[in-house]
């Protein structure tokens, strides 16, 4: 039997996304606002529902316990989305809360500037296919049917007449095989390139990476590889204080990855690359990108750029042709152009989140495109001695027992 407790100030500092809870809930000082009080998941003897979020339900089954899930809804990953004329794209919309095979899924556009073509949809996300169809402006509306419930969410689509620059059209980064070059013996002796490994499941890929992030705080790209959330990096890239005010929009999320687990690899640096478009690493010059580390909800920290492979290159990033020579690439970065974005981690170092000396590293990753600014007095960043003792403080007043299911 394990009582949890909350009282005041830490009343917030719980997370709950399973097993079963028996017996009265009383927070004292309670505000479902914060992002660090979660209840996603579990189940209660006592109807919880004043303690969730706006998004999730508490609904008694017929164990007389009340189960806790997310409440039906369709959301696009892009609010807005502009084509040429004639231009064909895919529009991915995320579905929660829904049971597989018991909905459906419809799209409309308000206007005939856009065609919708296509709707597909399986699991927890729906492909609507859309055309351009002449210059102007449509809200496209997906609805989502579950029984007699019904959801939508709008995307706003420009059309645009003018031709397209030529060049690669919005790939998402994905991993590649790394090249680590011409370098000396010693260093290829302390630098171990692998190939990363992505997750489409955020649930698995939040065990992955240690658990600093939840699956709730973890999406997925259009290419289904598991991302950090953007709204969570810009909550951590904000934290930090070297940055000018970070949004959404100056977020690129990695896909969250692992690497196999090798012996040779022990107490080494794991190099790790990706192919990514010029335009996705926001700055002119590779020594000012920012590669942002995600080390919890709220703690990031940028990795170093380094302009040369040594065997110091733990939290340390540089930027590479794509051209499998392990080239360096210092000159001015094209906006079309591909190129290798090469992340080296040691194994069981502060950046690798899997917390085990085994030759694997874990990592959630993002690019910001925010201007760095002189840190102010203040140490940004999240005290993680903070952290642990409102853990440990928060044992004094919610009676809650937690029986693990067998």
């Amino acid at each position: 039997m394990i009582t949890l407790n909350t009282s005041k100030s830490y009343a917030n500092n719980i997370f709950i996304s399973n097993g079963e809870f028996h017996g009265a809930i009383d927070i004292e000082g309670y505000d479902k606002t914060p992002e660090n009080f979660q209840i996603t998941g579990g189940a209660f003897s006592v109807d919880p529902s004043k303690y969730l979020k706006d998004d999730y339900k508490a609904e008694k089954g017929a164990d007389n316990l009340y189960h806790v899930q997310r409440k039906p809804a369709i959301n696009f990953e892009k609010k807005e989305l502009t084509l040429s004329e004639g231009e064909r794209r895919d529009i991915t919309a995320m579905i929660f809360g829904v049971t597989e095979g018991k909905y459906d899924v419809t799209a409309d556009s308000s206007s005939t500037a856009v065609k919708v073509e296509n709707v597909s949809y399986n699991g927890d996300s729906a492909t609507i296919t859309v055309s351009g169809q002449h210059v102007g402006e449509s809200v496209l509306t997906a609805t989502l049917t579950y029984g007699e419930e019904t959801k939508s969410a709008d995307c706003t689509i420009t059309v645009s007449g003018a031709t397209p620059t030529p060049g690669p059209i919005d790939p998402a980064p994905k991993p590649v095989k790394p090249v680590i070059g011409n370098v000396p013996d010693d260093v290829k002796a302390e630098i171990k390139p692998e190939l990363a490994a992505t997750e489409g499941d955020p649930a698995a890929a939040a065990k992955k990476i240690g658990g600093a992030l939840t699956a709730e705080q973890l999406t997925r790209n259009k290419d289904g590889n598991t991302i950090v959330e953007p709204e969570v990096a810009v909550k951590a890239a904000n934290k930090l204080g070297t940055l000018s005010s970070v949004t959404t929009k100056d977020v690129v999320a990695l896909p969250v990855f692992t690497t196999p687990a090798i012996d040779a690899n022990k107490d080494k640096t794991i190099m790790i690359s990706y192919l990514i478009l010029g335009s996705d690493l926001k700055a002119k010059k590779p020594a000012d990108v920012k590669v942002m580390k995600i080390l919890g909800a709220e703690n990031g920290e940028l990795f170093t750029y380094a302009s040369a492979i040594t065997k110091d290159m733990d939290k340390k990033f540089t930027v590479m042709k794509d051209d499998d020579s392990g080239t360096i690439f210092t000159g001015d970065i094209d906006g079309y152009t591909m190129y290798h974005l090469a992340l080296f981690i040691k194994d069981g170092g502060k950046f690798d989140l899997d917390g085990k000396k085994d030759g694997a590293v874990a990592d959630p990753t993002v690019i910001l495109g925010a201007e760095k600014r002189a840190p102010s007095g203040g140490s940004g960043g999240c005290n993680a001695g903070l952290g642990v003792l409102a853990l440990l403080l928060s044992l004094a007043a919610l009676p809650l027992v937690y029986k693990r299911k067998k």
